[in-house]
């Protein structure tokens, strides 16, 4: 037993004496560089589980941008462009005038007319629309007077500024304003029996004016600048206006009769038959209206004249006279001008003014022979054309289309030139007579006359 003990031992010590030598050989292992590697001792066990360790980076981390922040939703509610911005309303009971102004957030303005049922819509209005609402709060209305219907009745409202007012405007700049702007958008107002009338913008010699002849045969006169309008005047039943319409070619006439004259101011002028009705626009009358309208124009144009004397600036005097037919002109510088009413003028070559009277024919007999003589042209180059070098005879008529002209250097061979030549020779007192012009042989003249020249200082 104690052989097999000890041979037990034996091998237990070889055992580890050989273990020994294989750490020791392993421990001492050179590296290629002839030093000894000291190997590692053995890790410790552990109980715990590993943790993720970043590696570290070459540099700083970068910054991270945080995301927008998300827009908040927006309400889809819809802009209110019709709401109303203001509303004006402009009354003269005695004229039967009611009209109406609306404005709206998108800069539309809508005329209307009460009386008439007429609207008119205007788009990108908004300067209009500043000037109204910084105007309309300030604007001095005093109490109506108890019975006026001449009275100008303004009220005006602005919901958004809670903002309204009523009464009587006296103001003329605003008076002025507000019926041109009207007038603009719905036309000149007369009163519903209107059978003529006549209504004249503003100027830089008046302001706007009106005036209407109602069926009744009452004359109503205004301007657009009173906070009053007369009474109208007295009926009269013989006026001249109403004989002469039964006559007039209202189907023959044209929409515009208009002519290039520095500050005149446009026209609209109304007639009313049972019928038929018509309505123009003129510009320049004394240059551009026809011979038919003449007689017509010339009472509305006297009503005129005395409502706007207190206002009015003179204004300068046109080659053609207003109520001037014909305007005959010679080369050696004399002329001839017969008016509506058969006053014939004559100028001597000293300038010496000669009157007469048109007695055996109507004066548009004469026009008329004039027309048709076909010597004439429409479009008044006579006063606008340059100077000629050479002196020339020049001749306007007003005829049923309007005013024609004509101008000659060598005055052609026609016997209405006899005419023309015998009248001012007899006005003037035997004057020279044109030497362009043919001399006639022992004839009578297509007119005879009777005149009574008188010289005028």
């Amino acid at each position: 037993m104690n052989k097999t003990h000890g041979s037990f031992r034996l091998l237990l010590l070889l055992s580890i004496a050989l273990w020994l030598l294989i750490g020791c050989a392993d421990n001492g292992r050179a590296n290629p560089n002839g030093q000894t590697a000291v190997l590692p001792s053995p890790r410790p066990a552990t109980t715990l589980q590993p943790t993720f360790t970043p590696q570290a980076t070459a540099g700083p981390l970068p910054s991270l941008t945080p995301p927008p922040p998300r827009p908040t939703a927006v309400p889809s509610t819809p802009i209110p462009f019709a709401d109303t911005v203001f509303e004006l309303r402009y009354q003269i009971p005695a004229l039967s005038l009611d009209r109406r102004l609306q404005g709206n957030v998108a800069s539309e303005i809508v005329a209307v007319d009460e009386t008439t049922g007429l609207s008119r819509q205007r788009s990108n209005q908004a300067g209009i629309m500043l000037e109204l609402r910084a105007a309309l709060p300030a604007m001095k209305l005093e109490p109506l007077p108890a019975d006026c219907p001449g009275c100008v009745s303004v009220t005006y409202d602005m919901p958004g500024l809670d903002v309204s007012g009523s009464g009587w405007l006296q103001d003329p700049v605003l008076l002025a304003s507000i019926e041109n702007y009207l007038t603009a958008a719905l036309g000149p107002h007369f009163p519903p029996d209107t059978v003529v009338g006549l209504r004249r913008a503003a100027s830089p010699y008046a302001p706007a004016h009106s005036v209407a002849l109602t069926s009744d045969g009452r004359i109503w006169t205004w301007l657009a600048t009173e906070a009053q309008v007369s009474s109208p005047g007295e009926a009269a039943t013989d006026l001249l206006s109403l004989s002469l319409l039964p006559d007039l070619p209202l189907t023959d006439l044209q929409p515009t009769y208009a002519a290039d004259c520095a500050g005149s101011p446009l026209e609209t002028l109304l007639i009313r038959r049972s019928d038929i009705a018509w309505e123009g626009e003129i510009v320049c009358p004394e240059m551009a209206l026809p011979d038919t309208l003449l007689p017509l124009y010339l009472e509305l144009d006297q009503r005129l004249a005395a409502k706007t004397a207190d206002v009015s600036l003179p204004r300068p005097a046109l080659p053609f006279p207003l109520d001037g037919l014909v305007d005959y002109r010679r080369a050696d510088g004399s002329q001839l001008t017969l008016l509506a009413d058969g006053t014939l003028i004559g100028i001597d070559t000293s300038s010496n003014v000669f009157t007469g009277t048109l007695t055996s024919t109507s004066p548009l007999s004469l026009t008329a022979t004039l027309v048709r003589s076909n010597l004439l042209q429409p479009g008044l180059r006579t006063f606008t054309a340059a100077p000629s070098a050479m002196p020339q005879t020049i001749l306007v008529v007003r005829g049923p289309t309007g005013v024609l002209d004509g101008q000659w250097d060598t005055l052609p061979d026609r016997e209405i030139f006899v005419t023309l030549n015998n009248l001012l020779a007899d006005l003037i007192g035997g004057g020279p007579a044109d030497p362009a012009a043919p001399q006639p042989e022992a004839e009578e003249t297509a007119v005879s006359t009777t005149i009574a020249p008188s010289p005028t200082p």
